[in-house]
This record gives C-alpha cells, sequence and structure tokens, in this order.
C-alpha cells in the first residue's frame, strides 16, 4: 500500500496563513480520529456561539484544547474504510450474498430487489466490471481496489479475494452485489464514504417462523436489521474520493449524495430562501413506502407489508436506465422514467436577436423577426426535486443534455441542436469534466486516470443554471417558436461502447456466462443506453405568441427569478444581466400577485438573490440594505443574516462578519458548508478557539472537507504553537486533502486540447451551430 510522506507537505505556517483565504472546498469524508484524544466519534459536537471556545496555556487564556480530528485512512479493508466489528460471528462472503433465508418471508422485496442496481453492483454489471478491470490491472491495482470492494465487492473484499490478482469474473460472490446484509448487517455506518461502515459480527436473530416466532423473536430480529438512520448508511457509499492510497498523485473527491442533501432544504437547512419544500431523506425518494405494481411479484407473500400491502420498496429506483436495458426489462425501464419525469424543469426565459435582449421573448416584434440575424436563446434549467445534485452519481460519466429547436409557423424545423455523434460539443451536457494527467478528458469511467475536475455544470438542489444557444435566424419569419427539451442517458456513449467491449472479451464472456448461472439471466453489455425525456419547455415568438395552442407557463415574476438565479453564476463582469432579469422579476410580482402573504414571500426570494449577486460583485453597502429588506419580509429566515456575512466576508470585513454568520450557524448546526464559512471568518479575525470548535463540528459531518482541515490546523497552531505535534499533524492533514496545485493548469491544458473543454470552462457560455 502506498502512503504519503506527510513531510512532503508540511509548509511554514505563514503560508498556510495566506493559503487559508484562497482554497477551495472539498466534497468527500472519511473515517475520523483523533491526535493524543480518546478515539474516533461522529457526533456532532455542541458549539455555544456566545464561548470564545477551548483554550489551552500558552493561547492568552485558559483551558484545555481539543486534540485535531484527523481523517483515517488505515483498517483491515484499506484503502476501503469497511470495518467488522468484533463478535463471534463475524460476517463472511456466504453470508453476504445470501438472500434465500431473508426470501422465505420476504419474498416480494427479494424479488424487487433483484431488479435494482444494488443487486447488480458487483462484476455482473458490465459497467463495473469494464471499468475495475482496467482499474486492476495498474500497478497495485488488485490491493487498491479495496477501495471499490467496500460498496461494490463486499462478499470478496471480507473474504480477501480483491487481493488476488487476474479476473475474478467466474467466482459467485463477485455477482452478489449489495444483498440483504450489506445493509442489514451493518452495525454502524458513518458518513465518510469509500465503504465507511462497520458490519455487525453477531449471528442475525431470525424468527422461527414466518408468523413471527417466539414472543420477543419478531422484535428483536427488527431490531437487528434497522440500526441507525439510513441516510448515514446510504451516505456511507454514495460518497466516494482517491488518493494516493488508491495509486493516484493526490485526493480528489468524486460522488457525493450526502453533501449537497445536508446542505439542502431538503434536509430542514435553511441556507437558501427558497419556495417551500418538504423535508426528505434517501429513504423518502429512493425506497418509498407503497404497493407493488407487478402482478407477478405482488402475488407473492411479504412479511412486511403492512394491511394494505405496502412495504418500503427496495427497487432503489434512481437514473439506471442502462442497466434496465442491459436486463430487457422494460417494466423497470418504465417506473425508472416515470421516476424522473420532471425532477428538472426547462423554461426558454429571454432571446436575443441581432443585439436585441427580450426577457421572456416579450417585445420582439413579428417585423424584428422577419429581419433575421443572430437568435440567442436562454434555457434555464432547475433541479427542482433531486435532494443531491442532478445528475448525480459518477457525474463524469453522465449524458444529460439540453436539446433546442426553432420551428416556423407550421412547426417545420428551421435549426436545431441535438445529440449527434459527429458533433458531440453542440449540445450542453449537464457533467462534470474530469481530466488525466495531460488534461485530457475521460469519458469512459477510467478511475486510474483520474487528477483534477476541469469543470462541473452539474446542479445543486433546487438550483438553477443557464445554457445558451445561438444560430443564424434566416429572414422571413414573422413567428417562430423556440422547444427545448431536457433528456437523459445514464451513462455517456463513449462508456456504453467501452462496456460493450469489455463484454466481448473472454474475461466479460465469462462474467455474463457465471451471473446467468447465478442470477437466472443473461445481461446484453451492448444494449443501447435508452433515452429519457425528463422536461420540456417552449417559448412563443412574434405573431405566434397570441395562438391558442402555445403552452401555460408559469408567472413572469417565477420564471425571471429563476433566470435570475441561473444567471447569478455568470462570470463577475456579466452578473448585470443577472441584475436585469432580478429587477423585471420585482416589476412582474407586483404586476401579477394579489395575496400580500404570497407577494411577500416572492420578494423576498428576489431581492435576496439581488442581495446575493451584490455581495459576488463586492457591492457590500447595497447587499446589507437588501438583507434588511429582505429580514422586513421574513423575519424569521436566517438567510438575511447569511447574506450580511456572506457579503462582509467577501470584501474580507471579517470581524463584522462574525456576527451575522454566527447567528445563521445557530439555525443551521449541521451545515459543514456554513461551518467552513463561520471558521474561516473566526481564523481571519484572529479568533482561533472559536474556529476550531466550528471547524470540527463541521468535520464531524465531512471528515475530508479542505476548507474546515485548513481552518482547524491554523486554530491549533495558533493554540498550540506551530510546532506541536497537534498542529503539524492537523496541518499534514489539509495539505493531503488540499485541492492539487496543478488542477489549474491541468484544466488549463484541456481547453488547449480539445475547444469543447474551453468552452465548458466558462459557467455561461453560448453553444452555436456551425
Amino acid at each position: 500500500m502506498r502512503r504519503r510522506d506527510p513531510a512532503l507537505h508540511r509548509v511554514p505556517l505563514g503560508l498556510a496563513l495566506a493559503l487559508s483565504l484562497c482554497a477551495g472546498v472539498g466534497l468527500a469524508c472519511s473515517k475520523t480520529t483523533t491526535v493524543e484524544g480518546e478515539g474516533p466519534t461522529t457526533a456532532t459536537p455542541k458549539v455555544d456561539p456566545s464561548d470564545e471556545g477551548p483554550t489551552e496555556a500558552g493561547s492568552g487564556v485558559e483551558g484545555p484544547v481539543p486534540d485535531a480530528r484527523l481523517p483515517e485512512d488505515d483498517g483491515e479493508f484499506a484503502p476501503a474504510l469497511t470495518t467488522r466489528a468484533p463478535g463471534p460471528a463475524p460476517l463472511d462472503g456466504h453470508t453476504l450474498g445470501d438472500v434465500d433465508t431473508c426470501g422465505t418471508c420476504h419474498e416480494q422485496i427479494v424479488a424487487q430487489w433483484r431488479t435494482s442496481a444494488h443487486a447488480y453492483a458487483s462484476f455482473n454489471n458490465p459497467i463495473y466490471r469494464a471499468s475495475i478491470a482496467r482499474f486492476r490491472e495498474a500497478e497495485g491495482g488488485p490491493e487498491a481496489s479495496r477501495f471499490c470492494a467496500g460498496c461494490h465487492d463486499p462478499a470478496l473484499l471480507v473474504d480477501g479475494v480483491m487481493d488476488t490478482p487476474g479476473s475474478l469474473a467466474k467466482d459467485p460472490r463477485a455477482h452478489v452485489g449489495v444483498a440483504c446484509r450489506g445493509c442489514h448487517g451493518v452495525a454502524e455506518s458513518r458518513p465518510d464514504g469509500n465503504g465507511s461502515y462497520t458490519l455487525a459480527s453477531a449471528a442475525m436473530v431470525l424468527p422461527s417462523d414466518a408468523d413471527g416466532g417466539a414472543p420477543g423473536e419478531l422484535g428483536a430480529h427488527r431490531r437487528a436489521v434497522t440500526r441507525g438512520a439510513a441516510r448515514d448508511q446510504c451516505g456511507a457509499c454514495h460518497r466516494a474520493f482517491v488518493g494516493v492510497e488508491t495509486g493516484h498523485p493526490h485526493h480528489l473527491g468524486g460522488t457525493d449524495e450526502l453533501g449537497p442533501w445536508r446542505d439542502s432544504s431538503y434536509s430542514g437547512s435553511r441556507l437558501r430562501l427558497d419556495t417551500p419544500v418538504d423535508e426528505a431523506d434517501c429513504v423518502d425518494c429512493h425506497m418509498a413506502t407503497t404497493t407493488e405494481a407487478d402482478p407477478a411479484i405482488a402475488a407473492l407473500d411479504e412479511a412486511a407489508a403492512d394491511a394494505q400491502g405496502r412495504f418500503v420498496s427496495h427497487r432503489f429506483l434512481g437514473g439506471h436506465s442502462y442497466l434496465a436495458a442491459m436486463r430487457d426489462d422494460p417494466q423497470t425501464l418504465a417506473q425508472i422514467q416515470a421516476f424522473l419525469s420532471d425532477v428538472a424543469s426547462v423554461d426558454v426565459a429571454a432571446v436575443k436577436l441581432d443585439g436585441q435582449a427580450a426577457l421572456l421573448g416579450r417585445g420582439l416584434s413579428p417585423e424584428a423577426l422577419a429581419l433575421g440575424g443572430e437568435l440567442r436563446v436562454d434555457v434555464v434549467v432547475r433541479n427542482r426535486a433531486v435532494g443531491h445534485r442532478f445528475p448525480g452519481g459518477t457525474r463524469d460519466a453522465q449524458d444529460t443534455w439540453i436539446a433546442v429547436q426553432i420551428l416556423d409557423a407550421a412547426g417545420a424545423v428551421i435549426g436545431e441542436f441535438q445529440d449527434r455523434p459527429e458533433a458531440p460539443a453542440e449540445v450542453h451536457r449537464l457533467r462534470a469534466g474530469a481530466v488525466d494527467e495531460n488534461g485530457a478528458l475521460i469519458s469512459a469511467r477510467e478511475v486510474e486516470r483520474l487528477r483534477a475536475v476541469a469543470f462541473d455544470h452539474t446542479i445543486g438542489p433546487r438550483d438553477a443554471v443557464a445554457v445558451r444557444y445561438a444560430l443564424e435566424l434566416p429572414p422571413g419569419h414573422r413567428g417562430v417558436r423556440v422547444r427545448a427539451r431536457l433528456l437523459h442517458r445514464s451513462r455517456s456513449l463513449a462508456l456504453a461502447a467501452r462496456t460493450c467491449e469489455g463484454g466481448r472479451s473472454a474475461s466479460g464472456q465469462a462474467a455474463l456466462r457465471t451471473s446467468a448461472e447465478r442470477n437466472g439471466e443473461r445481461l446484453d453489455p451492448c444494449a443501447t443506453p435508452p433515452t429519457t425525456a425528463i422536461a420540456e419547455g417552449q417559448l412563443a415568438l412574434g405573431e405566434l405568441v397570441t395562438r391558442p395552442d402555445t403552452p401555460a407557463a408559469a408567472p413572469d415574476c417565477e420564471r425571471l427569478w429563476e433566470l435570475g438565479v441561473a444567471l447569478s453564476h455568470q462570470l463577475q463582469e456579466r452578473l448585470p444581466e443577472a441584475r436585469e432579469a432580478l429587477e423585471a422579476a420585482l416589476e412582474a410580482a407586483e404586476r401579477e400577485l394579489d395575496d400580500p402573504a404570497r407577494l411577500a414571500q416572492t420578494r423576498a426570494r428576489i431581492l435576496a438573490t439581488l442581495g446575493a449577486v451584490a455581495a459576488r460583485q463586492g457591492r457590500v453597502e447595497e447587499a446589507l440594505t437588501l438583507a434588511d429588506q429582505v429580514e422586513a419580509l421574513m423575519p424569521d429566515h436566517p438567510y438575511p443574516d447569511l447574506l450580511r456575512g456572506r457579503a462582509l466576508a467577501k470584501v474580507w470585513r471579517w470581524e463584522q462578519a462574525i456576527e451575522p454568520l454566527e447567528r445563521a450557524f445557530e439555525r443551521n448546526p449541521e451545515s459543514p458548508g456554513l461551518a467552513s464559512e463561520l471558521a474561516t471568518a473566526l481564523g481571519s479575525a484572529n479568533r482561533p478557539a472559536r474556529a476550531l470548535a466550528v471547524a470540527q463540528a463541521g468535520l464531524a459531518l465531512r471528515p475530508r472537507d479542505e476548507a474546515l482541515l485548513r481552518s482547524q490546523a491554523l486554530a491549533l497552531a495558533a493554540l498550540h504553537g506551530e510546532d506541536d505535534p497537534r498542529a503539524k499533524a492537523a496541518l499534514d492533514a489539509y495539505f493531503a486533502h488540499r485541492r492539487p496545485d496543478d488542477e489549474p493548469h491541468l484544466a488549463a491544458d484541456c481547453g488547449r486540447l480539445d475547444p469543447a473543454c474551453a468552452l465548458e470552462r466558462v459557467p455561461v457560455h453560448v453553444h452555436r451551430r456551425n
């Protein structure tokens, strides 16, 4: 196992202080430990904002200072963070793969599970097999591939088989995926990632018969299989990272569903002033309580069903349409596509014709259209119902794009932007652009090549992005219609081609045969990835505005607010475009809304977004005034304080930023993102003890967060002294997890190698049809 030398990352404290003001925030986590402390903990520390916090002799105040909270990389199955609890019956691969025992009472649940991505998480999944086969071929690959196995191949991991060189395609344990005890046999989960859970080592309590067995047996069984919060268990695997331990030169965060959810409105966080949404976690969306729709499955017995036949779904519906196509399962494919429908929205919110801008297309006359010219279209895509980034999962392998058509009055196509193999950059794709050591984009999930992220166009929960297209509109059209569609494939065509190639190899064919023998169906690795239509939006221009077949749209004020939110992510010099949309939204709200309560809430949202734009522009006094106006409309919401704190921090007025950020943090104590902002302000204002307390509160939930590790290291150095072992260990942890120094260079190289990458590096850019 390759290990980093901490000394290679240690720098003088003065340089670290400079870095404290310019480093970014990471997204992945691991198990935490302490230096000279009492051992690991993941509980969120209680933080009293009225207390300067822990101190020690030599820091100017009295009292003990806690040890560093550090990520842990070692363990029985490292680099997977999976462990086994001590006990008389540690789980082995056979037990982890056993579904038949559970199926004697839970026939419907097991039948549902057999259709799921969890059942095909291991080498029986041609997509995963192609990726991990390449990864294992690298130097040290078999041992490093344990980090995959903690979540994809637990049966192989616990039996030590992942360390074996060569193909594992014929091993039956490589075809069980994540079975019942992969979740229900977990004693504890940590919000760290890379399989950060502990398997129980006690025999599973089973009722002696299908009616619940002897008194107490059913209750004991239920307690044994329902430990802890399900979201923590999901987060243990749906958060991932690579680093030196996996053969990479540095730490790099990857999949992370837990982090965006925790900072979102769905978790109860109030970091966004938004229209109200119901709180929800992983289970609420992906394991909803329902009745089984398939008559063949519904006819089976199910001990967990209630009197109405409802139980928690174990289909784990998500975006795995490609897997359903490989399994030739049209029913599961239809359920996935219904699940994805309208999770995001599309709106054609503005156009510009030869420099004449028209918000919502208003004011563009038929006469102006008839002259023709360059028509630029602004499409707003909003993540409406996904509690993590959209699309999620392996964001570099996703294939979600926006197709646009310009239609004449008769419905004929004047021009269009479509997904074409010969012109992949023609359409905008919602994905992350990962690059290799030369800056070349990686499109086939080649984990061993990952070095940096050049761009990320996926959309956070409840957020919006703007997508721009431009083409030459020929003269003579007095009315046109712009049609935009959001389309989704769960994996890129490049990855599909690599998967097909791997499936045709000797080891791929062996894996398919073994999977068919064990699971009763042979997958087609060369199946065409299905395309799912998620949402559609239209905008009529010129003479078509008054047509009766024009689809109804949301109120102008809502559409303009969403456009302003989307444009607020622009480069700073282009933020006036966002202000224009938001000011128009305010006017529309006054014109459209009669209900005082709704008008107040809508105005507050628009003013809050204007305040965020002003803060980004460094117009701090304007931002503070807007925060006051928002507070007058929404006096119980913490966002005005958050806006004040961010605006003041943006211009380095740290002392003034602390008080409002403290009030916001008090209302959002489980937000690692806000903890990072507050800890940075406290440290910059020379309040190290309080900065340490806040940073460690955030690290309890996101232990490898770069900014939180940095704040902790600087605080400990200020309190203990730069040469104290605890401060040195904390600084080593920060440098081990900070963004790679060459990331900007690799991103720039990507732009030089590929014009499409150069375009995608700009937050809001224009796709032009050649």
